[in-house]
């Protein structure tokens, strides 16, 4: 079996771009952004090698990966995973949308 690929979905893109910016401007620099996004891409590899190590959440086959203070939603296939969402925990969980 080939190995699984993983899959940005538009809104995990546009969140993860959205969690960037917004650091960068809290902070006036780019250096916690550097570090997290060197944090997340550490755990998508993990992920590839161990895609159940996430905490199950309600909805079938999708996953939540805790990276620091965000989450990590994900959807496991046999070919690749879909990441779903980008969740900095700090947020209202009414408004979480998978």
């Amino acid at each position: 079996m080939a190995e699984r690929i993983i899959v940005w979905s538009s809104k995990a893109k546009i969140d993860l771009i959205n969690l960037y910016e917004f650091y960068n401007y809290r902070n006036k620099s780019k250096t916690y952004s550097l570090k997290l996004h060197r944090k997340i891409q550490k755990e998508i590899k993990l992920l590839l090698k161990q895609p159940e190590i996430g905490k199950k959440t309600n909805k079938i086959r999708v996953r939540g990966l805790l990276i620091d203070n965000h989450y990590l939603f994900y959807e496991i296939f046999q070919e690749h995973i879909v990441v779903l969402a980008v969740w900095e925990n700090s947020q209202n969980p009414s408004k979480l949308k998978l």
